[in-house]
């Protein structure tokens, strides 16, 4: 089939090849059902045992028994085929049927149905047409519409040996029925219940085992992420402390001004407000304070100070210098 003519067809030609599919997988999971599911044995409760126009019982009650039609009117031939679904068995026996019976298929319903213990045995039966209007007519004449036919077994009234319902619809002798579903069609849909049912209880498990397991690891989990907290914070800690040095060394800057500061110079006031520093005293004559200070690396921006002007002494001339404390490049703290 091509993809051209999927997308070409009708919504009814569409839902006739669904149809057609859904048959057909049906069929294959009927066939790979065991024997014991598949065989059609069983005494019907209630049928019509049919023996030729004028020659036919009612057994049993209902409006609607199946007829079971005796063998002798039938064409019955036991032949070998390939193993095949049920549907693809029907297509191949309707293709070779005016080789397999002497009579031409047209006048015939034809059925076909592999042992259930041997699947390569199968049993292909021809029906008249003349015989199935014959029937159809004299059953209605009386007051009886069946749903089912099927044929009968020899020495075994009530037990049908072949189903020809599909065969006749297929032939257009009867219009399509519904039956209501097999027993072990109704096991099959219990069993798929039961294996969806079986999942959600799996994965409600599942699901409660993984919640137990992480309430038995919750302790552990909480513990380990104390410790996280508290090593987190004493990094933090770390930072902080060192930031604070590096910005309130006392020492530091006291003994880069002590280094910067010629020999030929003394202070006499020193002050310092962590950001800045100021220097007061007294130098020799000619020593450039202010030129030795700003060769440090700590140190920036020096420069006199706005005061007073201090009256020099015989030991030397005053100085009043600000300047600023270079920024510490931060260190990295390791954990």
């Amino acid at each position: 089939m091509e993809a051209k003519s999927i997308l070409d067809a009708d919504m009814a030609t569409v839902a006739g090849w669904l149809r057609a599919g859904m048959a057909w997988w049906l069929d294959e999971l009927r066939a790979m059902l065991p024997a014991g599911l598949r065989r059609q044995g069983g005494v019907l409760p209630g049928f019509v045992a049919w023996h030729g126009p004028g020659d036919w019982q009612k057994c049993g009650k209902g409006d609607s028994p199946p007829v079971l039609v005796d063998p002798a009117l039938c064409l019955v031939r036991e032949m070998t085929l390939p193993p095949l679904g049920a549907a693809d068995l029907q297509r191949l026996v309707r293709l070779d049927a005016d080789r397999i019976l002497p009579i031409p298929s047209a006048q015939l319903v034809i059925a076909a149905r592999a042992d259930p213990a041997d699947r390569t045995r199968v049993t292909v039966v021809g029906l008249r047409r003349e015989t199935v209007r014959a029937m159809l007519e004299e059953l209605q004449a009386a007051g009886i519409a069946p749903t089912r036919f099927g044929l009968a077994v020899d020495g075994a009234p009530g037990a049908m040996a072949l189903d020809l319902t599909e065969a006749l619809v297929d032939a257009g002798m009867i219009g399509p029925t519904r039956e209501a579903a097999p027993p072990w069609w109704v096991l099959v849909g219990f069993l798929f219940a039961l294996n969806g049912g079986l999942l959600v209880a799996r994965d409600i498990e599942e699901v409660a085992r993984l919640e137990a397991l992480v309430a038995e690891q919750a302790p552990a989990v909480n513990a380990a992420r104390r410790i996280a907290n508290r090593i987190a914070g004493g990094q933090r800690q770390a930072q902080e402390l060192a930031a604070r040095r590096r910005q309130q060394d006392a020492l530091g800057v006291l003994a880069a001004v002590t280094e910067a500061l010629p020999p030929q110079a003394w202070v006499q006031r020193y002050g310092w407000d962590g950001g800045s520093v100021r220097l007061s005293g007294y130098k020799r004559a000619g020593v450039d304070v202010v030129g030795a200070l700003r060769k440090s690396p700590q140190l920036v921006d020096v420069a006199a100070a706005d005061a007073e002007t201090v009256a020099e002494v015989p030991t030397g001339q005053p100085f009043d210098l600000t300047a600023r404390i270079r920024p510490a490049a931060p260190k990295a703290v390791r954990p």
